[in-house]
C-alpha cells in the first residue's frame, strides 16, 4: 500500500536535514513507521489506512428473562439493565448498543452509561409479537466509559438483551450515514432491508435477535459485495447475534447473515461514517471479546457455544449450582486445561476456570462443553484475550467455600489466597452463592467488575442475568497477595452457601506495535 503524503514546508526542511545525513547510497524514501512519530508531531494528516473503522472490543450480554421471575418478584418496577464493557472504553470513541425486549405497553427506553455521553436511537422495529429491536449509538465517548445502562418506563413485563461494540475512526458528529430495520418471517436468513450510504467508508453495524429468544444451530457471518462481514458477538443459546463491517462503496446493499436454525429474525443495521478520530487501544494485553452465556437447568451437556475470537488466550470461568465441567473441546482445536480443583459442592455453588493457551481462534469459533452432576442454572463467563504469554498460566488460589449465614453488604471470597509471581498480571475471579446479588467488586483495587446486573429479577437466587453472581478482573500492578471482596443487595435472605475462586494469567509485556509493511511516498510541494 502506498500513497502520497503532502507536507508543510518545515516538516519538508527537517526531514530533508535528516536525509542529508543518511548514507548516500540509501534511497530516498522510508518507511511510514519511522516518519510517523514526525508526521504525527507537526500535524493531523488524513491518511486512508487510518481513517477505517476499526473494532476495539465486543460484549454479548445475557437475556434477563422475564420481569419479575424468581423467589419474591423483582427487584423494581422499573427495572434497570447494566451491562458492562470488557475494558474502559478510549477517549473519542463511537460505542454502538442493540436492544432487544418484549414492547408490551409501548414503554419508553433509555439509555445511559457511567459517564454521561449523550445516546441517539439510530434505528428500531417492532414485530407482530411485540417485540422491539433497536440500536443506539454513543459519539466522542469520554475516556473510561464502561458500564451502560438499559432503563424502561415499566410497560412492559417481559424480557431484555444487551450487546454492545466500541470503535475507532468513527466520525464524533453526524455520523449517522444509513439505517434500516425488518422483521422477518421464519427462515434462516437474516436481512435488515437495503441501505444506501451516502459516502464510502461507511461502518456498517447490523444487531439481531431471534423473536422466539430460542437456541439456533450456529450464526455466520455474510458474503456480500464490498464488504467483509466479521461476527462481534453470537449468543446461540437466546438466539442474538451481531455483525460489522466497513464497506467500501455506495451502492444499495441488504446487509445479511445467516442462522443454523430457521427462527423470526428482527434486525436492524446502521452506517456510521468514518473519520480520523478517536483511540485505538494503548493496551497490549487486554480483552477483546466476551460473551456472558448463560444455560438453563433444563439443557442438557454438552453445551454448545459460539464465539467470535481473535486473541491468544481463551478463557472460561464458570459458577453453577450443583453442575461442573468435565472436559471441553472447540473448533478450532484446542488444548484445554483447568486452573486448579473444582470448588464447592451440592446444588449451591460450583466454581471453575479453564484456559486455552497459545490459543487457535477463529470468528465462528465453537465449543462442546460436558458437565456432571445436578443440572443447573449455570453461566459461562468467555473471555477472549489478546497479547497473553506462550505460557500464560501463572497461579490459582485453589477454590475458596464458605457458608454466610447473616445477612451483609460485602463479602469476603478470597483473603490473600494468591500471589501473583509478576506484575501486570491479568486476574480472573468469580464468586457464586446460593441467594442475595452481587453488585460490584471492592478489592482488589481497582478491579472491573464483569457481571451483568437486572433489577427486573429477583434479589434472592440464581436468576437469569449471570445467575446473580460475580465475575471481576484486575491488572494488577505488583505482586502483593490479592484479596477478593464483593458487594451485595440481599433481599429476606442472606448468601448461604457461596463459593469462588482467582487465577492469574500473563502477558507479554510488550506495547501495541506500529503499523508494518506500509510506505509513504514524500510528494515536493
Amino acid at each position: 500500500m502506498t500513497f502520497g503524503i503532502l507536507l508543510p514546508q518545515h516538516l519538508k526542511r527537517r526531514l530533508i536535514a535528516r536525509w542529508t545525513n543518511r548514507s548516500r547510497g540509501e534511497k530516498e524514501s522510508v518507511t511510514v513507521r519511522r516518519l510517523l512519530p514526525l508526521i504525527l508531531a507537526a500535524f493531523s494528516c488524513s491518511i486512508g489506512w487510518a481513517q477505517t473503522p476499526a473494532l476495539v472490543q465486543h460484549v454479548s450480554c445475557p437475556n434477563s428473562g422475564p420481569i419479575g421471575s424468581g423467589v419474591g418478584g423483582a427487584m423494581s418496577s422499573t427495572p434497570v439493565y447494566q451491562c458492562p464493557l470488557p475494558e474502559p472504553a478510549q477517549a473519542g470513541n463511537a460505542i454502538l448498543l442493540g436492544i432487544f425486549s418484549d414492547n408490551t405497553g409501548n414503554p419508553t427506553w433509555n439509555v445511559s452509561d457511567d459517564h454521561s455521553n449523550s445516546w441517539t436511537l439510530a434505528a428500531s422495529t417492532t414485530d407482530s409479537d411485540k417485540n422491539i429491536i433497536a440500536v443506539y449509538y454513543a459519539l466522542n465517548v469520554a475516556a473510561g466509559t464502561r458500564v451502560i445502562t438499559v432503563k424502561n418506563s415499566g410497560g412492559t413485563a417481559g424480557y431484555l438483551a444487551v450487546s454492545a461494540s466500541e470503535y475507532y475512526n468513527v466520525a464524533q458528529t453526524s455520523a449517522l450515514d444509513a439505517n434500516s430495520c425488518n422483521s422477518g418471517s421464519s427462515s434462516t436468513s437474516i436481512s435488515t432491508g437495503s441501505v444506501t450510504p451516502s459516502t464510502s467508508g461507511d461502518l456498517l453495524w447490523q444487531w439481531a435477535a431471534n423473536a422466539n429468544a430460542a437456541p439456533v444451530a450456529s450464526i455466520a457471518a455474510g458474503s456480500q459485495s464490498n464488504i467483509v462481514w466479521r461476527l462481534n458477538g453470537t449468543d446461540i443459546h437466546d438466539g442474538d447475534a451481531t455483525q460489522a463491517g466497513v464497506y467500501s462503496a455506495t451502492s444499495a446493499i441488504n446487509p445479511t447473515f445467516t442462522s443454523g436454525t430457521s427462527e423470526p429474525w428482527d434486525t436492524c443495521v446502521i452506517a456510521l461514517k468514518a473519520a480520523n478520530a478517536g483511540s485505538a487501544p494503548k493496551q497490549s494485553f487486554r480483552i477483546l471479546h466476551m460473551l456472558h452465556q448463560q444455560m438453563a437447568a433444563s439443557d442438557t451437556s454438552p453445551f454448545a457455544i459460539e464465539m467470535p475470537t481473535s486473541g491468544n488466550l481463551v478463557v472460561i470461568s464458570f459458577i453453577s449450582g450443583g453442575n461442573y465441567i468435565t472436559s471441553i473441546s472447540s473448533s478450532p482445536s484446542n488444548t484445554w486445561d483447568s486452573t486448579g480443583p473444582t470448588a464447592g459442592s451440592g446444588t449451591q455453588a460450583i466454581s471453575q476456570v479453564y484456559y486455552a493457551a497459545n490459543a487457535n481462534t477463529s470468528n465462528t469459533m465453537t465449543f462442546s462443553i460436558s458437565q456432571a452432576g445436578t443440572m443447573t442454572g449455570t453461566t459461562f463467563m468467555m473471555y477472549d484475550i489478546i497479547g497473553a504469554a506462550s505460557s500464560p498460566f501463572d497461579v490459582d488460589s485453589g477454590g475458596q467455600s464458605g457458608t454466610q449465614n447473616g445477612i451483609t453488604s460485602t463479602l469476603t471470597s478470597c483473603k490473600a489466597c494468591l500471589t501473583p509471581t509478576a506484575a501486570s498480571e491479568l486476574l480472573l475471579g468469580n464468586v457464586g452463592n446460593s441467594w442475595c446479588t452481587a453488585t460490584g467488586i471492592t478489592a482488589p483495587s481497582p478491579a472491573l467488575f464483569d457481571a451483568a446486573t437486572y433489577t427486573g429479577n429477583s434479589v434472592n437466587g440464581a436468576e437469569s442475568v449471570d445467575q446473580n453472581n460475580g465475575w471481576f478482573h484486575y491488572y494488577d500492578s505488583g505482586t502483593g497477595p490479592i484479596t477478593a471482596t464483593w458487594t451485595y443487595t440481599c433481599g429476606s435472605n442472606a448468601q448461604g452457601l457461596w463459593t469462588g475462586r482467582v487465577s492469574a494469567f500473563k502477558g507479554t509485556g510488550l506495547q501495541p506495535a506500529a503499523p508494518t509493511n506500509l510506505q509513504g511516498t514524500i510528494i515536493p510541494q
